[in-house]
């Protein structure tokens, strides 16, 4: 009769892996998962910090280079009889061409952005991958300061950069940066319809990363605007 029987060594190489073998493939696989997060968030952060470097505190010391030039006199308004006001009053937003022409009027030289004919502009990606563009202008607003009592706040204009197109990780980034802490309605970094606030509580940003823009099913991030005091 025939021996049918697979010799020992064949019975071993068809032998799958052992509990302990993949309990290491799995722990390696998980440590080159975290090694590519963990670059991909150093990266982000390189990315971000380079974003308000050379964007957002470029478009401030642009701002300081034009009243410089221009003896006080703030963007947009009249030459002749100027109110110091961005635009020429209150809540008046000088932003795209108008701004562009303005600034390259008195000479100052502006930072890099999207494009060499959208220097107010800027691409990126938040962590999710979706990408944003953050746009500047400026303008004169109503600010939230100290009063001549404890805890009591006075609004008094004062020229910020306004910047839109704000994921809330960047947002709240940006606000760190800033002023060394994350408060939305103090310092010198802070979000649109909190700058005049009269509390003295401190406030949270209104959405954080997990907020989605019109119910996104990829999680679209939503966009916050941020005003960044440049000028008193």
């Amino acid at each position: 009769m025939r021996n049918t029987r697979r010799p020992a060594a064949s019975r071993q190489r068809l032998a799958g892996f052992t509990l302990v073998e993949l309990s290491l493939v799995l722990v390696v696989i998980s440590i080159l998962i975290g090694a590519v997060m963990g670059g991909m968030n150093v990266y982000r952060q390189a990315m971000t910090q380079r974003m308000y470097s050379d964007f957002v505190l470029g478009w401030r010391a642009a701002y300081l280079s034009f009243v410089s030039n221009s003896y006080g006199i703030q963007p947009g308004d009249s030459t002749t009889s100027p109110s110091y006001a961005v635009g020429g009053a209150l809540n008046t937003p000088l932003c795209g061409d108008a701004l562009i022409n303005a600034m390259l009027a008195q000479g100052v030289a502006l930072p890099h952005g999207r494009a060499a004919d959208m220097p107010d502009r800027y691409v990126y990606t938040d962590k999710s991958g979706t990408p944003h563009e953050l746009q500047v202008c400026m303008e004169t607003v109503l600010w939230s300061l100290p009063a001549t009592t404890v805890s009591t706040f006075q609004a008094v204009p004062r020229h910020v950069l306004r910047i839109t197109g704000l994921a809330p990780s960047v947002a709240t980034a940006f606000d760190a940066m800033t002023d060394g802490r994350i408060d939305a309605s103090f310092g010198e970094f802070r979000e649109a319809g909190s700058e005049a606030g009269q509390g003295a509580a401190s406030t949270a940003w209104s959405q954080d990363e997990t907020a989605s823009m019109q119910n996104a099913d990829e999680g679209e991030s939503v966009e916050l605007t941020a005003y960044l005091l440049v000028g008193r």
